[in-house]
């Protein structure tokens, strides 16, 4: 029988990564529901990953929603890429390098400092160590601290370093620290008119286009894993949480 799996990511070409390699992970081709953002893009959260982190904090029962939704979700992955680390302030403001007076009293989405530039929070956060441990380990506990007493046996948070487009490029180019490279859309992939033959239209990310690059990224998955530290975490977790 094919497990519901409830999808929590920034946006669709997010979306159609993880479930092609989930499917590679079980071996199974598995049923999917898109959690977030909602399929107009116009859902109560927005999209992107301001949308993933609203939906953590303000979802009241993560577990309640599973049994609630027909047919029953199994699991549920939720996805936000590591450069919100690199270079949102939003994801810094309760270091404990952070001096500012709202620490710890405004939800950080909701503080008009970031919207009139004079918040304090200085990037890189001196709190943190470097490298892409540290990095998933950060984007994971901003999340996993929305979640509150949620039962995390059928929950997988994944933190895709730089971003999901570093699979992409993993599964496609002989590169070593893929991981380590910022932005590898506009570095790589949208670099020129065609990546490795497909059309890539600057940056517009399409639907179409990533249908392309997810089954790539599938099909050469334990190459990616093996470059991809947090593709090769992902995949612990999905045996957790499904297997």
């Amino acid at each position: 029988m094919k497990k519901v799996i409830g999808i929590v990511s920034e946006g669709p070409t997010d979306y159609l990564v993880l479930k092609a390699v989930i499917d590679k992970i079980t071996g199974e081709e598995n049923r999917y529901l898109s959690l977030q953002p909602e399929p107009d893009m116009l859902g109560r959260y927005g999209n992107g990953w301001k949308g993933v982190w609203r939906w953590c904090k303000e979802t009241e029962s993560i577990g309640m929603l599973m049994q609630e939704i027909q047919p029953s979700i199994d699991a549920i992955v939720i996805q936000m890429d590591g450069d919100v680390v690199r270079k949102e302030k939003e994801v810094h403001c309760l270091c404990e390098t952070t001096v500012c007076d709202d620490r710890g009293k405004i939800f950080p989405l909701y503080c008009e400092k970031t919207a009139d530039k004079t918040c304090p929070v200085e990037i890189p956060c001196m709190s943190h160590e470097k490298g892409i441990d540290a990095m998933m380990s950060h984007g994971k506990q901003v999340l996993e601290s929305e979640l509150g007493n949620e039962d995390m046996t059928h929950i997988a948070i994944t933190i895709p370093c730089d971003s999901t487009d570093a699979w992409v490029v993993a599964a496609y180019d002989e590169l070593d620290d893929v991981e380590m490279f910022t932005d590898p859309w506009d570095r790589i992939i949208a670099k020129g008119k065609y990546y490795h033959g497909i059309r890539v239209r600057g940056n517009k990310k399409s639907t179409s286009t990533y249908q392309l690059f997810s089954g790539k990224v599938a099909e050469c998955w334990n190459a990616v894993t093996e470059k991809c530290r947090s593709a090769e975490i992902l995949e612990q977790e999905v045996r957790r949480i499904l297997m």
